[in-house]
């Protein structure tokens, strides 16, 4: 019923008449175009358009470009376009919830299904993890770019608290770490803010003994985490969507859940509520540590910002964000991005936790969130001449020197075919992510792929308004957290 009712509402959609869209300072695409691109990443409106140009300059096909403003949906907009007499040949999907009406539509072309070598070749490349599917063999979306999340550290935070040079060996070291010895690090570094304790830490097998004396920046320490207690997709996601990785592959994995696969979430969401108590035990805050409570999830002084400007301000050791926030930190301290970098964030899972293809826990724990968040998609109602345009454009913007020059440095993305070797951006975070993906150490976002709304609105928010305002957590808390998300995944599926 609900797959009928959207198709029914799309339906309703492409039934209106064409949008007027000179209010939005958009020329409707004439026949003279070759290729029109209709963009929903609006950040990246002028460096797409160059991009086309340049491809015009390059191949002599007209192509036109439309972004609406950064921030602002697209979906009605881009519905009546796929509607009007000149569609578009590429638009953008975001993930798999909103794959299913195009793709139920007949708009968006399976890339399994082309045979142009070229672009089969850009197409099969796709890593598995990262294509947009419904099914786990088709794929609709060749990935705008790949963004990235898990601790956020600054380098010269760590060489404060452990020596001179150390923060390469503890990067390294700390990314490895189990579990247990992330633990045993984050109660050590917040006795030494608290106490001025010097304890010594083993990380990976190699031990890390605190300074005796606190630096000029480390004294400026408050708390270990920086936390926005009142943003719950801060956790009631991208957190959650760690624990789902025990289970799941990737978005189209967990959108197709079996029985099975819902039920054996116990072991993963419990871990999850285990990490999520530890971490909000030793929350930082402006004028030092933080409690849990009511002013823990206060939307004016608990939020996004509150919690960015905390670990700017190098209040906090680490902040859980992704590398978008990079321009957020520079905005409060331009000293501190240039030597920011990754660790992952860990669960205390075991191998019986983890049925997914990552296999066991530690491989897990090594690793950060990568995934794509726009994709470029082809429609599937375009003639043969506009989809082949289409195709080379999409395989010249990834593959030529050119124009991957427009995608790193003009967009300032991170390619989602990323050469660690070949590839660096001015942004720390980015390149931090780049490494992981050379080394294989990412796992996906199958978050992505839930009951809409299951993770965030309705797991995140039960945990806000119940567990974040009470001091202890319980064994029966965590066990309860864990059935009451696998017993909404039902309801809500």
């Amino acid at each position: 019923m609900r797959n009928l009712a959207k198709i029914f509402s799309l339906c309703l959609v492409l039934a209106l008449p064409v949008l007027s869209l000179a209010g939005c300072g958009m020329d409707m695409a004439g026949s003279g175009y070759d290729l029109y691109i209709f963009n929903g990443k609006g950040e990246s409106a002028q460096a797409l358009k160059d991009a086309a140009d340049k491809f015009s300059e390059e191949t002599g096909k007209k192509v036109k470009t439309f972004s609406l403003g950064s921030g602002t949906s697209s979906l009605d907009t881009l519905r009546a376009e796929l509607n009007s007499k000149n569609m578009p040949t590429i638009f953008s999907i975001v993930n798999i919830q909103e794959l299913k009406e195009f793709e139920e539509g007949g708009f968006a072309l399976d890339l399994t299904t082309v045979t142009d070598e070229n672009f089969k070749m850009l197409a099969d490349e796709i890593p598995e993890n990262m294509r947009l599917s419904s099914n786990g063999t088709n794929s609709f979306g060749v990935p705008y770019n790949v963004e990235g999340y898990g601790y956020i550290v600054d380098t010269r935070m760590v060489d404060a608290l452990f020596g001179e040079g150390s923060a390469d060996d503890f990067l390294e070291d700390a990314k490895n770490a189990s579990y247990e010895e992330f633990q045993n690090l984050v109660i050590a570094v917040d006795g030494y803010i608290k106490n001025n304790t010097a304890a010594s830490v083993v990380l990976d097998g190699e031990t890390y003994t605190l300074r005796s004396e606190k630096t000029d920046l480390s004294s400026k320490l408050t708390g270990v985490f920086a936390i926005a207690g009142a943003d719950k997709w801060t956790y009631g996601d991208h957190l959650v969507n760690v624990a789902l990785n025990a289970v799941f592959d990737n978005p189209a994995d967990a959108a197709a859940a079996t029985d099975a696969q819902i039920a054996s979430l116990k072991g993963p969401l419990t871990a999850y509520a285990r990490a999520l108590d530890f971490k909000t035990s030793y929350a930082a805050g402006m004028n030092g540590p933080v409690t849990r409570g009511a002013e823990f999830i206060n939307t004016t002084t608990a939020n996004y910002d509150s919690a960015v400007q905390i670990f700017a301000q190098s209040k906090a050791l680490f902040i859980k964000q992704g590398n978008w926030a990079y321009t957020n930190i520079a905005k409060i301290n331009e000293e501190i991005v240039k030597t920011l970098e990754f660790i992952p964030v860990k669960l205390p899972l075991t191998d019986a936790d983890v049925t997914s293809s990552v296999e066991t826990a530690e491989q897990l724990n090594r690793s950060i969130s990568v995934y794509v968040p726009n994709y470029y998609a082809i429609n599937a109602k375009a003639t043969d001449e506009q989809k082949q345009t289409a195709m080379d454009f999409l395989v010249w913007l990834n593959t030529s020197e050119s124009g991957q020059k427009f995608v790193t440095e003009d967009m300032a993305f991170v390619p989602y075919n990323a050469d660690h070797q070949n590839i660096t951006t001015d942004n720390s975070l980015s390149n931090s992510i780049i490494r992981y993906m050379e080394d294989g150490d990412v796992i996906s976002n199958p978050y992505g792929g839930a009951p809409v709304n299951w993770s965030g609105d309705v797991l995140g928010l039960e945990i806000m308004e119940k567990y974040l305002t009470k001091e202890k957590w319980t064994e029966e808390d965590y066990s309860a957290i864990a059935e009451y998300g696998i017993s909404k995944w039902n309801e809500m599926k």
